[in-house]
């Protein structure tokens, strides 16, 4: 991961100077100052970048899936940048600036950078998309605005705003549930190691909690797979108007949902799992003239920043909560059990 966000931190960096240097080349003035502003975002995107890798060396942030295939593509994405560069920017025309940007922001948009932003850095994804976002449309409009071929400024544009989009697709594929919109499991288990090492370090407290759907089988049985489908982004809705900003929702395979919630007393926890509940009982779907009702069962455990607890321990404790949930008549949430005193 160090190597990872080394190489993060040095392409953004290779950005804001390429931008620095176009700015001070560039003779159009409105343009050198559109490239002034891009140098600033660059330097911000340095900035994040740097933060993880900080947060790394402090045992922060957690290893995620194959880091050989992310340096794979980041190295890809470095030596293609390096070949846009390699000609220089001595003398370029408006035309063969804007030439530049477009291949240098096109090569920086592989979906590695999104699914890294959005596994590490918690509460900060919107931010950075929104950021990143302007950025890419600031350049979109210096296309249409300043190259000298319309037909080709519009083909440019439309280019680099595509590649835009897909790179936000891609990278929310790779953490997001299709279905519910939720965080898929990937996306779950990336967020529970960073929020872990959080808890152990600063002895903060930290929670899970284990959503199952109740008899959600016979709804597959009855009214067919689809209905199943409606149901489960229902209650995926219902658990994220129930939870606090800071918390996450994610689909943890099948029926059940998981709850990550940081800095979560244990009363706290068990309103949280009241108010799951209220809204999940509260929630309908079907149709208007066969209208139907699904409730849950919700297990919870709690790590207090004990150094035992590991993320496998902590879902355990939740997994035995939610069977007592589930065995004392279920709709209802099972003890909050700690899981740095667990057996």
């Amino acid at each position: 991961m160090n190597e990872i966000f080394e190489l993060c931190v040095r392409l953004d960096s290779t950005a804001r100077e390429t931008y620095e240097t176009l700015a001070e080349c560039c003779t159009d003035v409105e343009l050198a100052v559109t490239f002034h502003r891009m140098a600033l975002e660059e330097a911000a995107h340095v900035e994040w970048w740097s933060e993880l890798l900080a947060a790394w060396e402090a045992g922060l942030v957690p290893r995620v899936g194959d880091t050989q295939e992310l340096l794979e593509r980041l190295h890809a994405t470095a030596d293609n940048v390096e070949s846009a560069l390699a000609g220089g920017m001595e003398g370029l025309s408006v035309d063969d600036m804007l030439d530049l940007a477009a291949k240098l922001e096109f090569y920086m948009l592989d979906p590695v950078f999104g699914e890294l932003l959005d596994l590490m850095d918690p509460g900060e994804n919107e931010h950075h998309r929104d950021a990143y976002s302007r950025h890419i449309l600031r350049l979109v409009d210096a296309i249409e605005r300043h190259y000298s071929r319309r037909d080709l400024a519009r083909f440019l544009a439309a280019v680099l705003a595509r590649a835009y989009r897909d790179q936000q697709r891609f990278a929310e594929m790779a953490t997001r549930d299709s279905l519910t919109g939720v965080y898929n499991r990937r996306g779950l288990y990336g967020y529970l190691a960073q929020w872990l090492a959080w808890s152990r370090r600063y002895e903060h407290p930290f929670a899970v909690m284990l959503v199952d759907v109740d008899h959600f089988k016979n709804v597959n049985d009855t009214l067919g797979h689809p209905a199943g489908d409606e149901a489960l982004t229902s209650i995926a809705s219902a658990l994220s108007r129930a939870v606090r900003g800071s918390d996450l929702v994610g689909r943890y395979g099948g029926d059940e949902f998981a709850i990550l919630a940081p800095e979560t007393s244990a009363d706290e926890l068990a309103d949280l799992a009241e108010r799951v509940l209220e809204l999940v009982r509260s929630a309908s779907f079907g149709t208007a003239d066969r209208p139907m009702k699904l409730t849950v069962s919700v297990g919870a455990a709690s790590a207090s920043g004990a150094a035992t607890v590991t993320a496998e321990r902590l879902l355990s404790a939740a997994d035995r909560s939610l069977y007592q949930a589930k065995n004392a008549g279920r709709d209802q949430a099972g003890p909050v059990i700690d899981a740095g005193a667990a057996e």
